[in-house]
């Protein structure tokens, strides 16, 4: 994949070479025997392979630019990143439970925020060899927003799906279960599902690498009430996702904020 030579493109060709050298090992981990895993506080799983991924993103993305802040869901978070401009968002790997199941909808997420704005996303699903990357150019000229179609696929979660656990949608609407949200938001983006509809609390960094490719090509990315996702927050937690090109995802939005406040 050619990067160009615009803003963040050097940012952009680090951190695709680091997912993809992150998942093709964790990708490798997962084909060999006896991988170790366990529960965080919270009872979230956590494997060998989420620490090691963890390692190599880190390693590589701070060498290369050592003054960014950094939050990711398998380090220590420090209050140090409040101060940063820049800040890296990642997830070693979204979609833990999906990885060590064996199903193919995990990904390993690289989000950049400046200035509290996601501008530059990597989703790297090793599992199906599928590259996610964009930077966010608010100079680029926006395609004109499609009409309201009659039939539109909204990706969810595997459990929201299977729990018919899912914010009350509009006629029209198709559900489709997806494991990883970062990997939902990068099928999105690239034009392979209408919409993403969580009602659930989301971490930033499930979040920032999807919302940075899905904001490159057009998307609106909001929380569930329709509200701009911050970033760098003291407690980095988003409520819900509503995700979709814009006519849709105003047509959504009306419909969910008739019943959720």
């Amino acid at each position: 994949m050619s990067v160009g030579t615009g803003p963040f493109s050097a940012e952009l060709a680090v951190a695709i070479a680091a997912a993809q050298a992150a998942g093709d090992e964790v990708a490798r981990m997962r084909r060999g025997e006896g991988l170790r895993y366990g529960r965080k506080e919270g009872w979230e799983l956590v494997s060998e392979a989420d620490i090691r991924a963890a390692e190599m993103l880190h390693s590589a993305i701070i060498g290369a630019f050592p003054g960014d802040g950094w939050l990711s869901e398998e380090h220590e978070d420090t209050a140090a990143r409040h101060a940063k401009d820049r800040l890296w968002i990642v997830d070693p790997i979204d979609g833990t439970r999906e990885y060590l199941s064996g199903v193919p909808e995990y990904a390993i997420s690289v989000g950049l925020v400046v200035d509290g704005q996601a501008v530059a996303g990597v989703v790297y699903n090793p599992a199906k060899g599928e590259l996610f990357a964009a930077v966010v150019d608010s100079s680029a000229p926006r395609p004109p927003s499609a009409g309201l179609k009659s039939r539109f696929d909204v990706l969810v979660g595997r459990g929201e799906q299977e729990w018919d656990d899912i914010p009350p949608l509009p006629p029209g609407a198709r559900t489709r279960g997806v494991g990883s949200v970062a990997y939902r938001l990068a099928l999105v983006a690239a034009g392979k599902g209408d919409a993403v509809i969580t009602g659930t609390r989301r971490s930033e960094w499930d979040v920032a690498a999807g919302a940075a490719l899905c904001a490159a090509a057009g998307i609106h990315v909001t929380d569930i009430l329709g509200v701009a996702l911050p970033y760098n927050q003291r407690d980095p937690v988003v409520r819900g996702l509503l995700v979709a090109a814009p006519t849709l995802h105003a047509h959504l939005s009306a419909h969910i904020r008739r019943y959720l406040r």
